[in-house]
């Protein structure tokens, strides 16, 4: 079983249902105001893994001169969001060919896609994202922080699993340490998810020099 294509299946399937539950991005909104305040008025930021346009939402609700490219790999995820969010630019887009894209940003934001990346993949994918910065450029990431050996198939059932992956904070900052990168936020946020388990949120902000 591809874990990506399986993902991009299962997402599709439930696109709809994905957007109401996770519509509410209210406690990302500290950080999301943060890598915010380090875009110029007017500028051009790329959204990667965007899912139903939940953050890209908020993202121009609060910044309405922003020009926003919101890509995804499940094309029903990408109609949701064209519906979400109709003044953004949507793209068909897998998350890992963000280092062949053709343009620059001054801002790029991956909010919750690294769980579908493996260690290397990740690294690799900041690489990438920072490569798409320019000078002074913001990058947003968010994932769920714990011991990577505890990465696997999860739910949403047992019939439809996830391979979810998990990061620790010390290894994204050595990879974006070597993708250029400057650490300007790292917060975490702690609840507990509906399935009853203890989930912590790992939300970083960096930025190119």
């Amino acid at each position: 079983m591809d874990p990506t294509q399986q993902a991009v299946r299962i997402f599709g399937e439930h696109a709809e249902s994905y957007a109401q539950k996770y519509a509410d991005v209210g406690r990302y909104a500290p950080s999301l105001d943060r890598f915010l305040s380090l875009i110029p008025h007017g500028g051009h930021v790329l959204e990667l893994a965007c899912g139903p346009g939940n953050v890209t939402r908020y993202l121009l609700d609060r910044r309405p001169d922003l020009q926003v490219v919101a890509t995804d790999l499940a094309p029903e995820m990408l109609a949701v969001a064209e519906r979400t969010v109709p003044e953004a630019e949507h793209q068909l887009m897998d998350m890992r060919a963000v280092g062949s894209a053709q343009r620059q940003y001054q801002g790029v934001v991956c909010a919750f896609g690294l769980p579908y990346l493996d260690q290397r993949a990740a690294a690799q994918f900041i690489g990438g994202a920072a490569a798409r910065l320019l000078p002074g450029g913001a990058l947003y990431l968010s994932t769920m922080e714990d011991d990577p050996a505890k990465s696997g198939w999860e739910g949403p059932s047992a019939d439809h699993p996830i391979f979810m992956n998990y990061h620790l904070a010390k290894d994204l900052e050595a990879a974006l340490r070597s993708a250029g990168l400057v650490l300007v936020l790292e917060e975490r946020v702690s609840y507990v998810s509906t399935h009853g388990s203890n989930v912590t949120d790992l939300l970083i902000v960096a930025h190119r020099p």
